[in-house]
């Protein structure tokens, strides 16, 4: 009974949630839905154009479309409004805005067509004057300065009508800006006259254009400007410009007597600065001849022959044979004999006696040092062609065209252990400053890169049997014996690369050695000093695939070395050498500047001017001077290959070990990166 009882429990709770459910239910089912997030509108779509409507029709749609930045579809809503053949008046707007629908949607050419092709008689003369406007401003934007100029004149001559104020400023102040931009700036100079007429006053910044602009126009054209009556400041610029004008044409009386009539005229902190600035330039240019160059080099003495050498490359650079018009270099000779005092003394009379701008030279170390020392104490540009560190370090005023050590043995090391791989280096060297001073920067550059240098060997300078230095080098016993005969010591080559600096003969000596001793296998390494003709007579055997820093290539098919080459052939019977090229290349920089439109009037002009040199084609390749006042040319490293030089090339580093160029460094000249 008490079971039946509790299934009927079950079932009466069971039809009470059954209930509740179907409640819930209907007051789901009456309660209001609810509401779903309305769609995104997108662009509304365009309405298909119908081409056959009336002109006018067509280009409200066209102006609506173009107001909305919707511009192809502008551009072909105002195409098909003037294929209906429009009135001139309608055709002048519609082609201006359908040049302004081909502008917005990148189509400049094209924009500029439509407004080179506006109806001139009947067009709407607003219209049409703000197309000119536009169509200067699109001509400058594409390159096309003398057509922008020219549309600029006609507008400010004979605009559709008469112009604002603010376009009248428009138009000349974009004219002046093009003028200028073709290098017309005499007329630049009267525009921006014009324009501060116009103002009535002289701004700041406008003062500053003026100035600039004026600056580089010719005397004669700034003195066309004179004589009008026009506010004080303007007629101080303008004679501030003609004088410095007058002191750049070389008229220095006429530039001092110009200039005293800016004195008082206005009260001026900024042009009485300038003026104060131009008498002293003045006053400086009076003391050089603006086209005197000297040369400084050992004519008598052991080191003659080299400097005669030289001095046909410098002449050669200077062009003093060439037939050109215009300002040619004109150069004085000073022999240094190859003695420091004479060298010190000898820039004293290039700078006294023949006022000149800058000099070139000396060779040798201590000349060099001294000729520094006394260019710098007398503030005239030196370029040294001395092969030693530093010489640049003695001022401002010092220069250096040379393959230095340090250079040499950076190009040597990103060769040897950039491209090939190479960590393990011995020296054998003079023991003398030269082989030293190569040495320990061989050794820095080495351990700089991660490498080593196991061994050092110093030789007499003075040695002719280099047997004893090649043993200890490869720590063989002393004693006189053949490798390969019973009971022989065998070599230890315990390097990759061998660095020998010093000149051909001691070279042969020591690689025959090598030969004999079997030391082989390694790679040769030598100064600038092995680059020559004879170092092949005496030892082409031994140094086949040794590497050599350079700068020059005389087998180059450059048009300027092929040039340099047969002219100095003809002149000394023999190919030139690094230092004649790089005499060569020094000359030629001072050519260039001499001969310039803006060539330096004063010698700090002149330092100036170097210091700005940059990618002048030389010889020795592209030349620029660095802020350290060095001649900044790519280092070129040569092998020999059989009976001559060549740059090295990719084949020469097949089957030897590369490594990573280091962060922050570059394959030298003629490299290729593997």
């Amino acid at each position: 009974m008490a079971s039946r009882a509790w299934v009927k429990l079950l079932r009466r709770k069971a039809l009470a949630a059954g209930v509740l459910v179907l409640a819930a239910f209907l007051v789901w089912g009456c309660a209001p839905a609810p509401k779903m997030p309305a769609p995104t509108a997108g662009p509304a779509p365009e309405a298909k154009l119908d081409k056959t409507a009336p002109p006018s029709v067509l280009e409200k749609v066209a102006d609506d479309r173009l107001s909305r930045g919707r511009y192809l579809l502008a551009i072909d809503a105002y195409l098909a409004a003037l294929s209906k053949a429009p009135t001139p008046l309608a055709a002048s707007r519609m082609r201006l805005n359908l040049a302004k629908a081909y502008q917005g949607s990148g189509q400049e050419v094209m924009a500029l067509e439509q407004l080179r092709s506006m109806p001139i008689k009947g067009g709407d003369p607003e219209a049409l004057t703000k197309a000119l406007l536009m169509q200067a401003d699109l001509e400058r934007k594409l390159g096309q300065l003398n057509q922008s100029s020219a549309t600029l004149r006609r507008l400010s001559k004979m605009p559709p009508r008469p112009l604002s104020e603010a376009e009248q400023r428009q138009v000349l102040d974009s004219l002046a800006a093009t003028q200028s931009a073709l290098g017309q700036y005499g007329l630049a100079t009267g525009t921006l006259l014009e324009l501060a007429g116009l103002e009535g006053f002289v701004t700041p910044s406008l003062q500053l254009r003026l100035a600039n602009t004026a600056g580089r126009a010719s005397a004669a054209e700034l003195e066309s400007q004179l004589g009008l009556p026009r506010p004080p400041k303007l007629n101080a610029i303008l004679l501030l410009a003609l004088s410095r004008a007058q002191f750049r044409e070389g008229s220095l009386n006429e530039s001092l007597s110009t200039l005293s009539q800016v004195d008082g005229l206005v009260e001026d902190p900024d042009i009485e600065g300038q003026a104060k600035v131009l008498r002293q330039e003045i006053k400086q240019a009076k003391l050089v001849d603006p086209v005197a160059v000297g040369v400084l080099l050992p004519l008598s003495g052991p080191w003659a022959q080299t400097g005669k050498e030289v001095l046909s490359a410098v002449e050669l650079g200077l062009g003093l044979y060439e037939n050109v018009a215009g300002k040619a270099p004109v150069l004085y000779i000073a022999d240094s004999r190859g003695r420091a005092m004479e060298a010190a003394a000898q820039v004293d009379r290039l700078v006294d006696q023949h006022k000149v701008m800058a000099i070139i030279g000396p060779l040798g170390a201590g000349t060099s040092l001294a000729a520094a020392r006394q260019a710098q104490a007398r503030q005239v540009p030196l370029v040294s062609l001395a092969r030693i560190d530093g010489v640049a370090q003695s001022g401002p005023y010092v220069f250096q065209d040379s393959l230095t050590p340090q250079r040499q043995v950076d190009g040597l090391l990103a060769e040897a252990m950039s491209f090939r791989g190479k960590k393990r280096f011995a020296v054998l060297a003079p023991d003398n400053s030269y082989g030293r001073g190569f040495s320990g920067l061989l050794e820095k550059g080495v351990a700089t890169r991660g490498g080593e240098v196991v061994r050092k060997v110093y030789y007499d300078p003075k040695s002719t049997d280099f047997t004893q230095y090649v043993q200890k080098l490869v720590k063989l016993p002393p004693g006189k014996y053949r490798l390969g005969s019973p009971n022989s010591p065998e070599p230890v080559i315990d390097f990759e690369a061998l660095f020998i600096p010093d000149g051909p003969q001691a070279v042969a000596m020591a690689t025959s050695q090598l030969r004999f001793f079997d030391v082989v296998g390694v790679l040769l390494m030598g100064t600038n000093l092995w680059h020559e003709a004879n170092l092949l007579e005496l030892a082409e055997r031994d140094v086949q695939g040794a590497i050599i820093p350079g700068c020059f290539d005389p087998n180059s098919s450059e048009p300027v070395v092929v040039g340099f080459v047969s002219d100095y052939q003809k002149a000394m019977q023999r190919t030139p050498t690094l230092l004649e090229a790089q005499g060569y290349d020094a000359a030629r920089v001072l050519r260039h500047l001499i001969r310039s439109n803006e060539a330096p009037r004063t010698r700090q002009a002149m330092r100036d001017a170097l210091l700005a040199i940059k990618e002048l084609p030389g010889v020795c390749g592209p030349i620029t001077v660095n802020p350290q006042r060095m001649f900044d040319q790519p280092v070129t490293i040569f092998t020999v290959d059989h009976k001559a030089f060549r740059p090295v090339q990719p084949r020469d580093r097949v089957g030897q070990a590369t490594a990573p160029l280091a962060e922050g460094t570059t394959p030298l000249a003629g490299q290729v990166q593997q």
